[in-house]
């Protein structure tokens, strides 16, 4: 038996609760309880098919309960998930895991010696483009990669409890890595813009450095007013590029085309063939179910999900490193 309780039905946390819902009705779970402070919220959510209370604390007693889902302000995700943990429950968190490094080590030690599932939500590890493109670079489909780049911007007010790079670059900084096959970059650089808020930076841009010369890009911005929201993923190799609109869930875009260096009467120089853009279809999953689902999995097998807590550590561990000195580089 699988009972889930979800604590937290806010901005993000209402999706958790419509997904939980309706793997309730697939028997992907057995028990479903949702928590939040605001009762008027939750019980609107409930909707009279799921049980729910404004207390936490009752969710953790229950034995019917074996994991809970914290969706709530990441201030409080390691405090809520440390509760839960010693009530004998497995917990996912969504991302950041924690706004501290020394935090995400504690917790990873408590559910190591408690020997319980910890899974914080780094939602684009099962974005179907990306499990594609994650199989492509496996199979050596791109040839050498050259470099990967994100684009997450946005045109909305900054958040007020934490700044582009917590909110928006902890993704690449997971995702780069993942996708690479590697624990950390080489090094990270990344340089901030804080205009609006003290310390909360709404554009960052960041640079890593990988094994063979590959490199990575992204930029963060709340506040690029010519993109309202742009949400994508590009890949450059020397056999074909992908690009992933992270918009769409049944799509990538191909690019056959090269740049080949070749041998002429003064050396070597580059030749650019002919290419065209497809567009190929691929299975389209919501990838916030798919993550949940993945969850459930590990509850029930007891192995780690494909995003662990050990990843989950990783990623704050480089972003609080980025915001303290510009500049990360993991210790040997």
């Amino acid at each position: 038996m699988v009972g889930i309780g979800l604590i937290g039905t806010g901005y993000w946390g209402k999706n958790h609760a419509r997904n939980w819902k309706e793997m309730l009705k697939e028997g992907i779970i057995d028990r479903l309880i949702f928590c939040d402070i605001d009762e008027s919220r939750v019980k609107e959510l409930a909707g009279g098919e799921v049980e729910y209370t404004t207390d936490y604390k009752e969710i953790l007693k229950n034995p019917e309960i074996n994991a809970v889902d914290i969706v709530t302000p990441s201030h409080t995700h390691f405090p809520l998930g440390r509760d839960a943990i010693l009530a004998g429950k497995d917990v996912f968190v969504e991302k950041p895991m924690t706004m501290s490094t020394s935090e995400a080590k504690d917790f990873v030690k408590l559910a190591e010696e408690h020997k319980k599932i910890l899974m914080p939500g780094h939602l684009f590890r099962y974005h179907p483009g990306v499990t594609k493109v994650k199989e492509m670079i496996d199979n050596g489909d791109f040839g050498r990669i050259y470099y990967l780049y994100t684009n997450r911007l946005a045109y909305s007010a900054p958040r007020r409890d934490m700044g582009v790079m917590y909110a928006l670059g902890v993704h690449e900084l997971d995702l780069y890595c993942y996708l690479l096959g590697t624990n950390y970059p080489n090094m990270v650089k990344m340089t901030e813009g804080t205009f609006l808020q003290p310390k909360i930076e709404e554009f960052a841009s960041i640079l890593m450095g990988f094994d063979n010369k590959i490199s990575g890009y992204a930029t963060e911005s709340w506040i690029s007013p010519f993109d309202r929201k742009m949400r994508n993923l590009t890949v450059v190799g020397s056999k074909l590029s992908v690009k992933i609109d992270y918009m769409k869930h049944n799509e990538i875009e191909v690019f056959d085309g090269v740049i080949e260096t070749q041998e002429g009467d003064n050396g070597m120089y580059p030749v650019v063939s002919n290419g065209t853009v497809k567009t190929v279809s691929i299975p389209e999953k919501e990838p916030l179910k798919t993550e949940l689902t993945d969850f459930v999995n590990s509850i029930v097998t007891r192995k780690q999900p494909l995003s662990d807590m050990y990843s989950g550590m990783r990623a704050v561990e480089m972003v609080e490193e980025c915001l303290k000195y510009g500049f990360f580089k993991p210790s040997k």
